[in-house]
């Protein structure tokens, strides 16, 4: 056979075989449906002439039968018929004068009538059963060709998958995609997946609408500004952003009022290093919280007075001032280098406070949060140029609010969202899995943006980045542009175990060899493959409402909203307002291998400050 595969010949070969065998196969389902009809048919007529007439009307229409054929068929004159009449008598009569006689006429019509009755009876009954074996047989042949489900997960149109979900629980109106949302799975989180451009911050403008309408309160980061043109509301809503003309003022202290309280902000505002030595991050931490919690009592602190205190002040001033503390072991005298290098970690992560505006009526995330009446929103945002700068500020505000939402008291008809686009481009918020995991029964309910699952990976590392999404019960995926994401987002949409039909065929010079064989299989695959995520069009998506509900395909429509606002409005600042950052360097655009300040990593940071820059 290797001669043929591959060639003309071969081609023609294999052609012709199994096309022969088809049609012979074709063929013999033809004949024997055929012959099936056929018996149907003939029983059907003579079942209904049997019921339509009594004996004595049989006889004579047979007799009369007998008589046509003799004497009109066969021309015989002195042919005669042999009746029998119902008491057992028979008796012989010319088939001419059969023939003629009224009353037999008149019984033979009767027998006419019926016989046709069943005939029409035998082709109704034939269309029927025709058409009751064609669907038997085609259902039965496409059972064994398609899938047969068998347990997991199954794929339904987005419609499908809407009646489903009105059919079988409580909606309060929030929709994705036009698909209604069970109001149990509003607290169970969202996961919303995709590169930029698929169709995200549709999704978002959907949920927020809804959000708007029912009168519950958010906080949603909005790197790109889209959402505060389109739903901040002047004079009332709260834009938090220390390059945005209409930011409000906010501190440290407006967030802390016990000692706890300053530690979880100092872990909020300085991640966890990728190091192997925690000590440089927990050592920075316990500066940060020992000063705030002293500059907790000065008639005049500021954001400002904070980074002059970490980062101008000699070290002998530093150490005298948290004399007491945790903080001042961390510094104490005889360890210069040690104490330059915390200073420099501290350096990359408080650095953004000096751009916040002081005032004596500060916001507070937390009192915001503990005010169910307030009907608001708070929007931090951030041009891109700006990322690196506030990302520590804003990776703060938004842990500070997850952390507040579990300070409150137990009420599960209480919604407050934390929507989070872009979530990899944060620092780690060491509170938001616990919040995820422990927010229902509060009312926290989380909306999370994710654009590449490596990007999260590289902040949370795997584990963690599984725990974060595994708390998220409902997911909306968009298409990935690269495989791992895809193959992630595969993973995470679930499988399904299904029968698959096997079709082989065979043949040979001697037609007992001609075939085809079936048989069936367990298969383990996922719900939608990889490639098919990659390959998705914009505002095309799947969507995963967990528990018992299918994954359903959709298709966003585009929705232009009113805008309202300008995204984002340049904030001027005054020298006096970054003169911090003169008092530390001297030069704001001292660099280290041609890298700013705001591009140096800690070590780097380290460095510069043993050379002499601070101390």
């Amino acid at each position: 056979m290797s001669i043929f595969r591959g060639s003309g010949v071969g081609n023609f070969t294999r052609g012709g075989q199994t096309t022969i065998h088809y049609f012979r196969m074709i063929w013999q389902v033809v004949v024997q449906f055929s012959r099936a009809c056929l018996v149907l048919f003939i029983a059907a007529v003579a079942i209904t002439y049997w019921i339509k007439t009594d004996p004595i009307e049989r006889s004579i229409a047979i007799g009369y039968a007998e008589a046509y054929v003799k004497h009109e068929g066969l021309k015989l004159e002195d042919s005669t018929v042999s009746i029998t009449y119902p008491d057992g008598r028979d008796r012989v009569i010319p088939a001419a004068g059969y023939l003629r006689n009224s009353g037999v006429q008149e019984i033979v019509g009767r027998s006419y009538t019926a016989l046709l009755f069943g005939v029409v009876t035998g082709l109704v009954s034939l269309v029927i059963f025709s058409a009751l074996v064609f669907r038997f047989l085609n259902s039965t042949g496409k059972g064994f060709s398609d899938e047969e489900f068998v347990r997991g997960g199954k794929l339904v149109d987005a419609k499908e998958l809407g009646k489903t979900v009105k059919r079988t629980t409580k909606t309060a109106g929030l929709k994705m995609a036009g698909i209604p949302i069970p109001k149990d799975s509003e607290p169970a989180h969202f996961l919303v997946v995709g590169a930029p451009g698929t169709g995200k911050s549709e999704t978002y403008k959907e949920m927020l609408s809804e959000f708007r309408r029912r009168g519950e309160r958010a906080v949603v980061y909005d790197p790109a500004g889209d959402m505060v043109s389109h739903f901040f509301r002047e004079g009332q809503d709260v834009i938090l952003s220390p390059f945005d003309a209409r930011g409000r003022s906010w501190n440290l202290w407006g967030e802390c009022k016990e000692e706890y309280e300053f530690d979880q902000l100092a872990a909020s505002f300085i991640p966890e290093q990728k190091s192997n030595d925690p000590f440089w991050t927990q050592a920075a931490r316990l500066v940060f919280s020992a000063m705030a919690r002293k500059l907790a009592d000065h008639p005049q602190r500021s954001n400002r007075l904070f980074v002059d205190k970490i980062l101008n002040a000699s070290l002998e001033e530093i150490i005298g001032y948290l004399k007491g503390t945790e903080g001042a072991a961390i510094l104490a005298e005889g360890a210069e280098k040690m104490a330059a290098s915390v200073r420099a970690v501290l350096a990359t992560y408080v650095r953004s406070l000096k751009y916040l505006q002081d005032s004596d009526d500060p916001f507070s995330i937390k009192d915001w949060v503990k005010n169910d009446g307030v009907d608001q929103w708070i929007f931090i945002t951030r041009k891109d140029d700006q990322k690196e700068v506030v990302r520590p500020l804003i990776t703060a505000w938004l842990d500070t609010a997850s952390s507040a939402i579990m300070s409150m008291k137990p009420c599960r008809d209480r919604r407050i969202w934390l929507m989070i686009d872009e979530l990899p481009s944060l620092n780690r918020l060491p509170s938001l899995t616990d919040t995820l995991a422990q927010s229902r029964k509060f009312g926290g309910c989380g909306v999370l943006g994710v654009q590449s699952y490596p990007q999260l990976v590289g902040i949370y590392g795997r584990d963690d980045a599984d725990a974060l999404v595994g708390m998220c019960s409902t997911w909306a995926v968009f298409r990935f542009n690269e495989d791992r994401s895809a193959k992630w987002a595969s993973n995470g949409l679930g499988a399904t175990e299904q029968l698959e039909t096997n079709e082989g065929i065979s043949y040979g010079v001697n037609d007992i060899r001609d075939g085809v064989s079936l048989s069936r299989q367990r298969q383990l695959r996922p719900i939608v493959l990889p490639t098919e995520i990659l390959f998705l069009p914009d505002l095309h998506g799947y969507l995963k409402l967990g528990r018992s509900f299918p994954v359903a395909k959709f298709v966003l429509k585009r929705k232009e909203l009113k805008r309202r606002v300008e995204g984002f409005v340049d904030r001027k600042l005054n020298v006096e307002e970054v003169i911090v950052d003169e008092d530390l360097h001297g030069d704001a655009d001292v660099s280290i291998d041609g890298k700013t300040e705001v591009e140096q990593t800690p070590d780097q940071m380290a460095l510069k400050y043993r050379d002499g820059a601070i101390l």
